[in-house]
């Protein structure tokens, strides 16, 4: 990772540009809080209530991935305006297996606790603030996470919001842990896969958050500032090929150890991080030092991988001024049972038939996610639609079929891949007045938004059931290890009347 000239920008922070092999990165602005960082207790997933006074780390859990070493109240900008949803941030970093290192006892974490930190401007009180936390067993650190391997996700609604006795246009931090024990327990794999590949891009985990999402609470539509808050220092974290080599502990009187970030946790040795009062002092192990953003057209700028600086932070671990620029990525910590183990349930998702371009110039990319919907646990999700037409919508809905018949036939102005191949076959999940009714409308922002009540809590996509239906081959439901393929089909009121195309398909193996 080549370090580029450091930026003074026009706000006040310094802001870097970098690139990593073909990826390229973004800059990112970072801003601070004026109303500090409190600590807002531990919501408990499986009854829906609060905690305020448990503490956010429980002493029978291990604490299996812990970037938390405070920068000092700084958070990545959310800010949307009327009409959007939120952006989605991820961060990624590595969870080790007995493979790597020698210092791991398993293979697998039941993680029954999450702790994430976020930050809110507060100058009205409107909420409720909800997120949506996702995590993800495999990931490729910046690229998109409908294209990773989920491990499961959870929905918390009414998230603190206002801070009490802070008056006035300021921005408040809060620390909250999510207790998942009871039954939205999360299992994930140590680096990535259970094995050790020495290899970032296929041991790292990863965790997005999404605040407001849906426009829910209608924070985003009133154009609150809100994000996740920064942690971490890039100089206590490991070096992945290439990247420029800082010697951790560089800044900090009487440190001599290197121990590459992981501090704080069972596997890990301490770190040289000085402490800071109320908060821990950690870098997550090989926590990536960039993350990804979904698009944010109000500001121009599209989905892919930002960063907050470069590695010279002379302040050290823990520390942050306007001289320098420290954190890494996100406060996240993430516990496990001690005593039990788990089973990933994540199938098998394949992508084939690269989509044509609609009317808007790009293709409409279809994705899939375990542990999301019900019944069968596979939740279809459709971005990058086709623009608005004015006075007319453009439907789509979901199509499944019995094999990949690649290279397909041209059906209107796109490729379609159930069919034209020997005994393809298949079905229309557009049936009025079951479960297998998907019929949905593209939005301003390219997703499709359900209009069945089949999409999930959000209302988007398509939750598959286990109800299956393809000429030819019949009626039946839909078992573990059985595959399937999947299409969305759409119009393209753009293009002119009578205009349709299709997304990518899905290979899916369930699990």
């Amino acid at each position: 990772m080549r370090l580029f000239q450091t930026l003074l920008s026009t706000t006040g922070y310094f802001l870097l540009a970098s690139s990593l092999g073909a990826q390229s990165m973004g800059v990112d602005e970072i801003y601070l809080a004026g109303g500090g960082v409190r600590d807002a207790g531990t919501y408990h997933v499986a009854t829906g209530t609060w905690t305020r006074t448990v503490p956010t780390v429980r002493g029978v859990d291990d604490v299996i991935y812990n970037n938390t070493a405070s920068v000092g109240g700084v958070f990545a900008n959310g800010l949307a305006p009327a009409g959007f949803d939120s952006p989605r941030f991820m961060h990624a970093g590595r969870i080790p297996s007995t493979g790597s290192a020698g210092t791991a006892n398993r293979d697998l974490y039941n993680v029954n606790s999450i702790t994430i930190g976020y930050c809110v401007s507060d100058a009205r009180d409107i909420g409720p603030l909800n997120v949506l936390v996702t995590m993800y067993s495999s990931v490729v650190p910046c690229e998109d996470p409908g294209l990773q391997v989920h491990a499961g996700e959870i929905l918390v609604q009414g998230l603190p919001f206002h801070a009490p006795g802070i008056a006035g246009p300021t921005i408040t931090c809060w620390i909250v842990n999510f207790d998942l024990s009871g039954g939205s327990e999360i299992c994930l794999m140590g680096d990535g896969d259970g094995t050790f590949d020495a290899d970032l891009n296929q041991d790292s985990f990863g965790v997005e958050l999404q605040f407001d999402p849906g426009g829910l609470g209608h924070v985003a539509a009133d154009g609150y500032v809100f994000g996740p808050l920064l942690a971490g220092d890039r100089q206590w974290t490991v070096q992945a090929q290439g990247e420029l080599l800082v010697s951790p502990g560089a800044g900090v009187a009487n440190c001599s150890s290197v121990s590459g970030g992981g501090g704080g946790t069972y596997f890990g040795p301490a770190e040289c991080c000085a402490p800071v009062p109320g908060f821990d002092h950690s870098s997550g192990l090989d926590a990536q030092d960039q993350y990804w953003i979904s698009a944010r057209p109000w500001l121009g700028a599209g989905s892919g991988c930002y960063w907050f600086g470069g590695y010279q932070n002379p302040a050290g671990c823990g520390n942050y001024d306007l001289n320098s620029v420290g954190p890494g990525s996100f406060y996240l910590k993430v516990n496990a049972d001690q005593s039990s183990s788990c089973s990933p349930s994540v199938g098998d998702l394949g992508f084939f038939c690269p989509p044509e371009d609609h009317s808007g110039g790009y293709p409409t990319v279809l994705t899939g996610l375990f542990n999301s919907g019900f019944e069968t646990g596979l939740h279809l999700n459709v971005g990058s639609g086709p623009p608005p037409v004015q006075g007319s919508a453009n439907l789509g809905y979901f199509l499944v079929g019995n094999m990949d018949a690649s290279p397909g036939i041209l059906v209107g102005d796109g490729r379609f891949c159930l069919a034209g191949g020997p005994a393809a076959s298949f079905g229309r999940y557009n049936v009025a007045g079951t479960n297998r009714l998907s019929l949905g409308v593209f939005g301003n922002l390219g997703g499709l938004a359900n209009v069945s009540g089949t999409g999930g809590v959000f209302a988007a996509g398509f939750d598959v059931p286990f109800d299956i239906d393809i000429p030819g081959v019949g009626a039946g439901t839909i078992m573990s290890g059985d595959t399937y393929y999947f299409q969305c089909w759409f119009r393209d009121g753009a293009a002119g009347a009578g205009h349709s195309n299709f997304s990518n398909a899905l290979r899916v193996t369930f699990p």
